[in-house]
């Protein structure tokens, strides 16, 4: 079954989000919002105040921060990080250099980033996915995730979570703890970069990690090796090995 998947794609789009991104803000850079109150800057920060409804949000060299209780569209960032206050509303997350940090309540339609870590609290609804390429996924009690979470370096904390989908990574631990349910499969990805592979025995063995109350609906697909570490009680599928010792 082909779980693997191409980063360089992601890398890629990522790129060309950020060039279009940027031309889009340098040629409007002389109007502070659009017509459905839109907000883009080139340089510097964007803040939403709280309980304030805006369209666009968007930044080339700056972060975001959108204020308790507001109601934004869509989220983006070129270099900069994101926060998202208790109680808003947003559709798209997106960074490419920056952390996304999403306080409590906070509703979303997914979150994603290239190059940063993402910090989702208490309580947060994601209606589809989770990602990151380079950078660590924290999510904490009570929150909900429709789709996947996914990130190739870094780890992943899962608190009382349920996740509608698979998780996924290549090189980064993953804890579930606290009755934390995966309603879909887990998959450690294979290591295809040739250097990788080469010099693999002096990398760091990544670490599986899922307490006796929590739960893995679907099976663990492992195509690297993995320590495994599977308390007594957890109910989890099929461990399938689909590499060579």
């Amino acid at each position: 079954m082909p779980f693997n998947i191409n980063h360089n794609v992601k890398l890629t789009a990522a790129t060309l989000f950020a060039l279009l991104l940027s031309s889009y803000l340098f040629a409007s850079s002389a109007h502070a919002a659009g017509e459905e109150g839109d907000i883009s800057k080139v340089n510097g920060r964007v803040r939403v105040m709280a309980n304030e409804t805006a369209g666009e949000i968007s930044s080339v060299n700056g972060g975001v921060t959108i204020g308790q209780n507001a109601s934004v569209g869509e989220v983006s960032s070129v270099n900069g990080s994101i926060s998202i206050e208790r109680g808003a509303t947003a559709i798209e997350i997106e960074s490419v250099n920056g952390s996304i940090d999403l306080a409590d309540e906070v509703h979303v339609d997914s979150v994603e980033a290239v190059n940063g870590s993402l910090s989702l609290g208490r309580e947060v609804m994601v209606k589809r996915s989770v990602e990151t390429v380079n950078g660590s996924i924290r999510i904490d009690q009570g929150s909900t995730v429709g789709g996947g979470i996914e990130t190739v370096n870094g780890k992943i904390n899962l608190t009382n979570v349920r996740v509608g989908d698979s998780v996924t990574t290549t090189n980064g631990d993953i804890s579930l703890r606290n009755g934390t349910v995966i309603e879909g499969v887990i998959v450690y990805e294979g290591n295809h970069n040739f250097w990788n592979r080469w010099f693999k025995s002096k990398k760091r063995t990544p670490e599986l990690t899922i307490d006796s109350s929590s739960v893995v609906k679907g099976d663990i697909h492992l195509y690297r090796e993995v320590d495994l570490n599977i308390e007594d009680g957890a109910q989890v599928g099929e461990i399938k090995r689909h590499y060579l010792d």
